[in-house]
């Protein structure tokens, strides 16, 4: 009995100790996942794996679209950035604006350029294959003249991969929809094709890499270059989540219509 007493405490102890050392590790991992998903407030970067081994620009162009088309296979963090790091997106943006401005994509003045952004950071990971990249998306509203403007800026390259813009210059501005949308993708170097019929005020792309279809609208006070899944070129995994029926079915739905 005496031998029993003594053995206990020392195990007491030890059980203890492990306790103490995998709780906190518990602890993080219930936090992380409640704030996926959320707003961070601490910087999220490659140090932590978020994201890791962001891949080439087709691929971050198909998070990206994943986000508009499937955001449930995504995982996705929000952030709002430090007042050094706004301003430093903001330039970055002022410099991709002028750039598509001298590239004939948008006017070359407006007030919505040089207005304040109102900025977010936003981390996106698929689930699936666990790559990810980082965006910034940029909003800003002019007072005045009532013009709006949208983007979203990659993290890797600071290009502007998508945007809107509402704008009275835009009544003026002599571009068509296709025009538009080949100086964009000239000037990022992706490959592409017409998807479809191109109207004057609209004009479909597909990215040969990406997975993705842009759409280029050019409508009176309305310049929108926005993206979503190539539904075409989409996993079975892709077409189950927004609920079309896989690849090979709607192959053999389309060969059965042919033979009535």
């Amino acid at each position: 009995m005496r031998n029993w007493k003594n053995w206990l405490f020392p195990i007491l102890t030890a059980l203890t100790v492990v306790a103490l050392a995998l709780l906190p590790l518990r602890l993080s991992t219930l936090e992380d996942g409640e704030l996926t998903g959320t707003v961070h407030a601490e910087p999220l970067t490659a140090d932590n794996n978020f994201p890791a081994k962001p891949p080439e620009l087709p691929g971050r162009v198909r998070l990206l679209a994943q986000y508009r088309s499937v955001p449930e296979l995504l995982t996705i963090v929000g952030q709002e950035p430090e007042a050094k790091k706004r301003e430093e997106l903001a330039v970055q943006a002022r410099r991709e604006l002028e750039r598509l401005a001298e590239l004939g994509i948008l006017p070359e003045k407006s007030n919505t350029y040089d207005a304040e952004f109102y900025t977010g950071l936003l981390y996106l990971r698929d689930q699936r294959d666990l790559s990810s990249a980082a965006f910034a998306t940029l909003d800003t509203y002019d007072k005045e003249t009532g013009e709006t403007l949208s983007l979203f800026l990659d993290g890797e390259s600071g290009q502007i991969l998508a945007l809107e813009l509402h704008s009275e210059l835009l009544w003026d501005f002599d571009i068509s929809a296709e025009d538009t949308g080949k100086a964009f993708f000239g000037a990022l170097g992706l490959e592409y094709a017409p998807a479809g019929n191109v109207q004057g005020d609209t004009a479909v792309f597909r990215l040969l890499d990406s997975g993705a279809v842009y759409w280029v609208h050019r409508y009176r006070d309305y310049l929108g270059i926005t993206l979503e899944v190539d539904w075409d070129a989409a996993d079975d995994a892709l077409r189950a989540a927004m609920g079309y029926p896989p690849k090979n079915e709607t192959s053999a739905d389309a060969d059965s219509m042919q033979k009535w």
